[in-house]
């Protein structure tokens, strides 16, 4: 498989990245903790590092959402792990690896925003130059249509644990 992205430039945004949204956070004038939420399972490495980095304190909570299968996702999306944080008057951000479609990312925004928050964004560690859906923060921008595997991006459950982002179909 091709290396899309290697591990020290992963390294390099992510780390850019925490200090970024801690910064916003310090300028934001809300004195409550601010509360990461990690999509579960592909941006469970990316968030591990980006909140490792952030020097401040946060809160940490985990959604589970789920809309593909394989590399199919036709169907509607299901949650298997829901917020158990009190984001009343929090600020809030949501932390998955990439938004394809926006299907997931909508239905997880629609159970986020019910809960209260002062404010939501969205942070992912790439974004499609085709992408059609609002994020607030992303590592790596304008990213091409490839099937990502590595560091949480998976293939049939497999591959997430390599250090680097690698094309699948590639050869």
């Amino acid at each position: 498989m091709k290396i899309i992205i290697p591990e020290y430039k992963i390294e390099r945004r992510v780390r850019a990245m925490a200090h970024k949204l801690s910064d916003e956070h310090k300028l934001s004038g809300n004195d409550k903790t601010p509360v990461m939420i990690c999509v579960l399972n592909g941006a469970f490495i990316f968030f591990s590092d980006l909140v490792k980095d952030m020097g401040i304190e946060i809160e940490v909570d985990f959604i589970r959402a789920k809309s593909y299968s394989g590399m199919d996702n036709s169907r509607g999306v299901t949650f298997t792990k829901e917020i158990e944080t009190d984001l009343t008057g929090k600020r809030v951000y949501i932390v998955d690896d990439m938004v394809d479609t926006g299907k997931t990312m909508n239905a997880v925004l629609d159970k986020v925003k019910a809960l209260n928050p002062s404010e939501v964004k969205v942070v992912t560690l790439v974004d499609r130059k085709s992408g059609t859906f609002n994020i607030d923060y992303t590592c790596f921008p304008d990213m091409g249509e490839e099937w990502f595997v590595g560091y949480g991006f998976d293939l049939d459950g497999l591959c997430r644990n390599y250090r680097n982002i690698y094309d699948s179909k590639s050869k």
